[in-house]
C-alpha cells in the first residue's frame, strides 16, 4: 500500500465495507424466500436457480437484472450473487397478500435499508478515478456504517477496517516445502503458457493453488495465471478446427471469471486481479463491468499502459453500443459464439469460415470486427 494513494486506499476500504453485507443480504433472501413461498426451503442449486429465473425474474419487469446477474441466479449458488443482484431481486420481488402487519412494517424497514445502500454503492461504482477524499470517507463510511449495523454487524468489528493493516497479507504459517513446490509448478504451468499449451499450464497451476500453508499473495499469482490460461486457451479454441464444443469451451470464460475474482479476493490490492477479471468481463462483452474493474486496476496503477488500453477500448465499445440502439432500439448484441450458431442455423454457414473471415476483417478493419451483431 506504500505507493497507493490514502484516496484510493478510502475507496477500496468502503468497497470492503460493503462486501461485509452480501452474507446477510443471501441469508436476507432465503429468509424471505421462505415468507414469499409458503415456508418452501431455498436450496442452492441449478434446479431452484432455474426455477427463480423462470418463473421469478423473467415475469417481473421491475428486477433489471444484467446479463451476467441472470447467468448467477440460475446457476442458483447464491454464494455468486453480488450486492447489486441482491439488492434488485429483495427491493423488487412481488409481496403475497398473505404477510401480517408485523412483517409487513419489518421488509418496509429493511427495504428502506437496501435503498439507502443501492444509493451509495452506485455512488462509489459511478466513481471512475476510484479515490475519494477524507471528509467524503467518512460520511460514505459513517452512511454505510449504520446500515451494516442494522442488520446486524458490530461497529468495533467495522472500525477495524479503517485501518490500512487491513491491506497488508495477514500473518500466515508458511510452509516452505510447499511453498516452494508451488513456485515450481506455477514456472512450469508459466513456461507452458508461453509455448501456447494453455491446458497444460492449467493443469501446473490448478496443483500450484491446492498446496496448502502458501502465502496469499503467491496464490492470487496463480489463480491470475490460471485466468490467463483460460482466457487463452478460449480463444484459441474459437479460432480453430478442433472437437471441441462452443459449449464446453465457453465454460473456460466463467472458470476464469472465478480464478480472477479469486485472486482479487486474496490480494485485494493488486492491481493485475482487478485487470484479469476486467479481461474476462470485456470477451464476454460486459464492457461496463469490464470498465469498471478496469478503473480499478488503473487506481491502484496509474503506470500500466495495458490497463488504459483495454478501458479506452472497453469504453469505446459501450459508447459505440449505446449510439446503435439510440438509432435501433431493436438492436440485440449478442457474444461471437451465439452468432455464429445463429449464422449456422439461420444459413448453414460454417462458423470455421465465418472465424477466419472475421479474422482477416480484424486486420484490414479492427473496429468492425469488433462487435458482431
Amino acid at each position: 500500500m506504500a505507493n497507493i494513494s490514502n484516496e484510493v486506499r478510502n475507496y477500496f476500504k468502503l468497497e470492503l465495507l460493503i462486501a461485509r453485507l452480501c452474507p446477510t443480504l443471501r441469508n436476507l433472501f432465503i429468509t424471505r424466500y421462505s415468507l414469499f413461498n409458503n415456508g418452501q426451503t431455498w436450496i442452492d442449486s441449478a434446479v431452484h436457480g432455474n426455477n427463480y429465473l423462470t418463473n421469478v425474474i423473467s415475469k417481473n419487469k421491475k428486477i433489471n437484472l444484467t446479463p451476467p446477474q441472470k447467468k448467477t441466479v440460475d446457476n442458483g449458488n447464491t454464494n455468486e450473487w453480488d450486492i447489486s443482484t441482491l439488492t434488485a431481486i429483495l427491493l423488487h420481488s412481488d409481496r403475497p397478500q398473505t404477510l401480517n402487519t408485523n412483517e409487513i412494517q419489518k421488509i418496509d424497514q429493511e427495504d428502506l435499508l437496501l435503498e439507502q445502500l443501492r444509493l451509495l454503492r452506485n455512488k462509489l461504482a459511478h466513481n471512475s478515478s476510484k479515490s475519494i477524499g477524507d471528509i467524503e470517507f467518512n460520511q460514505l463510511w459513517n452512511d454505510l456504517s449504520t446500515i451494516l449495523v442494522a442488520f446486524g454487524d458490530i461497529d468495533t468489528e467495522l472500525d477495524k477496517l479503517k485501518d490500512d493493516s487491513v491491506f497488508e497479507s495477514p500473518e500466515q504459517t508458511i510452509n516452505e516445502e510447499n511453498k516452494n513446490e508451488a513456485l515450481r509448478l506455477n514456472s512450469l504451468g508459466t513456461q507452458a503458457h508461453k509455448d501456447g499449451k494453455y491446458s497444460e499450464a492449467i493443469k501446473f497451476f490448478i496443483q500450484a493453488t491446492v498446496l496448502s500453508s502458501v502465502s496469499n499473495h503467491d496464490r492470487a499469482t496463480f489463480f491470475s495465471n490460471m485466468a490467463a490460461s483460460r482466457v487463452s486457451l478460449y480463444k484459441q479454441h474459437l479460432y480453430t478446427v478442433d472437437d471441441c464444443e462452443d459449449g464446453d469451451i465457453t465454460k473456460e470464460l466463467d472458470r476464469a471469471e472465478k480464478d480472477a475474482k479469486q485472486a482479487r479476493k486474496l490480494w485485494v490490492t493488486w492491481w493485475k486481479a482487478h485487470y484479469r477479471v476486467g479481461q474476462v468481463y470485456a470477451i464476454l462483452d460486459y464492457h461496463d463491468k469490464a470498465i469498471n474493474s478496469f478503473e480499478r486496476a488503473l487506481a491502484l496503477d496509474s503506470t500500466k499502459i495495458e490497463i488504459q488500453k483495454a478501458l479506452d477500448e472497453s469504453r469505446i465499445i459501450v459508447h459505440r453500443n449505446s449510439r446503435q440502439e439510440y438509432l435501433d432500439p431493436r438492436a440485440n448484441w449478442k457474444t461471437i459464439p451465439e452468432n455464429l450458431n445463429e449464422l449456422k442455423e439461420k444459413f448453414g454457414l460454417d462458423p470455421e469460415m465465418v472465424r477466419q473471415n472475421r479474422s482477416l476483417l480484424e486486420l484490414i478493419d479492427p473496429s468492425a470486427a469488433d462487435v458482431m451483431k
